[in-house]
Order: structure tokens, then sequence, then C-alpha cells
């Protein structure tokens, strides 16, 4: 399903390794991940969040505080074509495990810059027996996937690549965003701060695409 990030020809698995017809080559990782950065543009072990980092919200989303959101999302996708997923920002998969346990019949990609990230999300995944879902450390504003690949991109709480995006989709396919409401950790902020401002709320609009659907969820978690 991937392509060369170097000459963006097709890449093909033998064993534990994809390869390219100009004989570039990536391996896959003991947990299951595999790194697609271009290797001449950024250092692979500088890129995306830390291992600290991922250990951290790793362990805020098993407090559950997040459920709800992922709950919601699984829902909505699996309302819709989803053949192909792609989890564009996928952090250390808790969203993208989630998409793929709801929907065993779909195949979920997950991207990030986080090779911490991507490992962790794989040992989850081969922990859980989970085979319709992939990690690749990957740009999301440049995935190494063909054009009209995607049936659905999820971008939660990430940064929008909406060119890239629409890229990927096919003809028909959705994008769906998720973004700080109003009153964000307004408890965490009014416990950590001073001064707390409201959080912008807006609706952007993407060339290419209609805006069909919007969703609001509210709700208030304690954790100890």
């Amino acid at each position: 399903m991937f392509l060369c990030p170097i000459c963006a020809k097709e890449l093909s698995k033998c064993e534990s390794t994809l390869k390219c017809a100009s004989n570039h080559s990536f391996d896959y990782s003991k947990s299951g991940y595999v790194n697609l950065l271009n290797p001449g543009k950024m250092n692979n072990a500088k890129a995306g969040d830390s291992k600290e980092m991922i250990r951290a919200r790793t362990e805020f989303f098993e407090s559950g505080a997040y459920s709800k959101i992922r709950d919601m999302l699984c829902t909505l996708v699996s309302s819709l074509k989803n053949n192909i997923v792609v989890d564009a920002g996928c952090g250390e998969g808790y969203y993208t495990y989630g998409l793929a346990k709801a929907m065993p019949d779909s195949y979920v990609i997950g991207f990030d810059m986080s090779k911490f990230g991507c490992e962790h999300a794989s040992k989850v995944a081969k922990r859980e027996g989970l085979f319709n879902l992939s990690y690749a450390v990957s740009n999301i504003f440049s995935m190494p996937l063909a054009s009209e690949y995607a049936d659905i991109v999820v971008s939660l709480f990430a940064p929008v690549a909406s060119e890239e995006f629409y890229r990927i989709l096919r003809n028909g396919g959705h994008l769906i965003v998720a973004s700080a409401g109003i009153k964000h950790l307004d408890g965490l902020k009014m416990a950590l701060y001073d001064d707390v401002y409201p959080n912008e709320e807006k609706f952007p609009i993407y060339e290419g695409l209609e805006l069909l659907r919007v969703e609001n969820l509210k709700y208030s978690t304690t954790i100890s």
C-alpha cells in the first residue's frame, strides 16, 4: 500500500522489508511499524514527540478521559463507507486502535512523525491481536500513499494538511476533523493559570470539500 518516500515508486514487501524498483529499502521494526520519513529531509531521531511525551499522553488516555471522543469517532466512521481509513497524526495510536477494533472489515493506517508513538501503537496492536491496521513514521503533509487511495481521513487534534488529505481521498471520500471547543480543558487551565481565555471556535472551509456535518461533544470528567 505504501510508496517510496524517496522516488514515489510502489513499495513491495519481502519478509520484514519494503523495497521499491529503485532498490530503496525500509525495514519493519520488531514492534511492527515502518519508518518512511525521507532520510534526506529530517533527522528521524528528533522527529515528532519524544518517548516521555508519548508515555505521558498514554497515561492520560488510559484514564478514560477521552473515551467518549473515541466512541463518537468510531460511531461516525462506522456509518460511512470505510474500506481504507487513514489516521493522519496518530500519535500513540489511541484513536487508530479504536477504529481498527470497531471496524474489523476495514483497514486503518496510522501516520505520525514520532517513531516512539508508532512503536507504542504497534506494540498495542500486536498485543491485542489486531491485524487490520498498519503504522508508519511519516510527515502527514507528504504521506507515502497513492492519490485517491483512502475512503476516510481523520485528523484528531492534529495539524490539518488539507491539500494532502484532498490528494489521497477518493472521490466521495470523507475528511473528519476533531478540534478543541470553546471550553476545551477549561478545568485544567483554571488550575494552572491565573487568566483563562476561551478557545477560538471556527469551522474552516477546505477547498474541494463540502461541509456535511458538525458535531459538538460536551462533558466533564475528573482525573485523580
